[in-house]
């Protein structure tokens, strides 16, 4: 094997670890074309877990401003936005990747942004490119996501939609009062209506669903009578009777009531 393709091989395990020395092997061997590597390290995101570790835009982006071959990157970067259709986060690392593309002024992969969110979606990941969007052009930027979820819900009216995305925005732009902004806009805009309304009808589905807490004697009767799912996740604060009931003894080694004397 050759010394060059030893450095591309070393190059490339550097990069699927996310590690520092893939940017100083390419800093230090500006003679060697690593596209190939870069490109598959644009196009897939090598961490172990993405949803856990996120993307890693920043740490491509700045290998890439080593290269040689940017224009050939570029466009790899732009048929991946426009065709990856196998993996949520590969996506999300994308849209991350041509956000950075975008915030240096580049228009035709800001547009690429705007065209991919919501089209032909990866099944359960319809909000991906939402975000970006929402940092790129603020409150426009939200008014564009509002109107493509309208348009989508108008065309697959089983879908619904969660507020999550308003709250984020709002809680990032404080000086903004978005919920009032969006009913404003709504009035005229039937998209933004349609994302609002279903929204709504959401929240309510969901409040309907609820499920209803059952009432239990003591602290001992919920424990031996409730579901493990239920009984773990709900969580409240023990009277003082019920805390004397626990420090008495009231249950055996085998989670029983003991008998009473």
């Amino acid at each position: 094997m050759t010394d060059t393709a030893n450095i591309k091989r070393q190059f490339l395990n550097s990069l699927e670890r996310g590690t520092g020395e893939a940017y100083l092997i390419a800093k230090n061997n500006s003679d060697i074309d690593f596209s190939n590597q870069i490109i598959k390290g644009a196009l897939n995101i090598f961490a172990y877990d993405g949803q856990c570790e996120g993307n890693r835009a920043q740490y491509i982006f700045d290998i890439i401003s080593l290269s040689k071959q940017k224009s050939k990157i570029r466009k790899a970067i732009l048929q991946g936005l426009a065709t990856e259709q196998n993996d949520t986060w590969n996506l999300t690392h994308l849209f991350a990747l041509a956000k950075l593309y975008a915030q240096q002024n580049d228009t035709e992969v800001k547009q690429a942004i705007y065209d991919r969110f919501l089209n032909n979606p990866i099944e359960g990941s319809d909000w991906v490119g939402a975000y970006e969007i929402l940092e790129l052009d603020g409150l426009n930027g939200l008014y564009y996501v509002a109107e493509k979820f309208g348009k989508y819900i108008e065309q697959n009216p089983d879908d619904w939609q969660d507020d999550w995305i308003i709250k984020r925005f709002q809680e990032e732009n404080k000086n903004i009062k978005v919920a009032e902004e969006l009913k404003k806009k709504a009035k005229t805009n039937k998209f933004i209506r349609i994302y609002l309304d279903n929204i709504k009808q959401t929240k309510s589905s969901q409040k309907n669903h609820k499920t209803k807490l059952t009432k239990y004697k003591d602290i001992i009767d919920e424990v031996l009578n409730s579901k493990p799912r239920i009984s773990f996740v709900r969580k409240r604060k023990l009277t003082e009777e019920e805390q004397q009931t626990i420090v008495d003894g009231s249950f055996d080694k085998n989670c029983g009531r003991k008998p009473s004397t």
